[in-house]
């Protein structure tokens, strides 16, 4: 047992463990993207579906904060009953943990278009689809990607309880430090986790920034970018998204 931490130790720790660190972090990616992917599929369809009922949106908002406000190990706890020891219950827990800000972003985003530009759609013959499509959701898109970013983030955090379920990622280096009282071990699985969770925070922001609309900034954050900049932030965000889309599959 290591109670204290040393950094040779730590160091000659990491060289030991390098391959199934390396392991273990493409796993706790996988399965967030994984968990990412299924709560992007059913919060926004739902958070679009639900601003045309007041009823509908108080009860879909209601029951994800209700599951939000379970503890996530009593969550992954009664996945386990359900599902089994593995990854299934650990992307189920994080899914749920993800869905209620992409779901509430979703539906504050389209909520707070101003009428008088669904008015000028609708004038110009536009349907209600396309009225979807061209006005809201373009409107919309910072308060949706502020909701991706916040579940992004949090699923990263949240996944290293997998451990406890049997689905090791890095939350598992973290068990076995903690079962070992071995800071070393702790160390190895918290740091890369840190730094996944920021490197992940910086590329949801600039897609953020990429699909946000200049014209939707503050006049000071207005850059007046050439069209091909703006094109090309786009096409690096389409291929980010392709890239967690294909990583998750693999």
């Amino acid at each position: 047992m290591n109670q204290y931490f040393s950094f040779a130790s730590f160091c000659a720790l990491i060289e030991k463990r390098w391959p199934e660190l390396l392991t273990e972090l493409l796993r706790h990616v996988d399965m967030t993207v994984l968990a990412l992917l299924f709560s992007l599929a059913v919060g926004i369809p739902l958070g679009i579906l639900i601003t045309y009922s007041r009823t509908a949106s108080r009860i879909a908002i209601g029951i994800a904060n209700v599951m939000q406000s379970v503890p996530c190990i009593a969550l992954l706890a009664l996945s386990v009953c359900f599902l089994g020891i593995g990854t299934a219950p650990a992307i189920l827990m994080v899914f749920v943990y993800a869905l209620l800000p992409i779901l509430k972003n979703t539906y504050t985003g389209i909520m707070s278009v101003s009428p008088v530009h669904l008015e000028v759609a609708r004038g110009i013959g536009l349907t209600r689809l396309r009225c979807l499509l061209k006005v809201e959701l373009p409107i919309a898109a910072p308060f949706i990607m502020a909701g991706i970013r916040i579940a992004a983030v949090s699923a990263v955090g949240t996944m290293t309880i997998a451990a406890f379920a049997g689905a090791k990622g890095l939350g598992w280096f973290i068990n076995l430090g903690l079962n070992s009282l071995n800071v070393e071990m702790i160390l190895l699985g918290a740091i890369p986790v840190s730094l996944l969770a920021l490197v992940v925070d910086f590329i949801f922001a600039n897609l953020e920034q990429a699909l946000t609309s200049e014209g939707l900034l503050p006049p000071e954050q207005i850059r007046n970018l050439p069209k091909a900049v703006i094109r090309r932030r786009k096409i690096i965000s389409i291929g980010v998204c392709l890239a967690l889309v294909c990583l998750a599959i693999m």
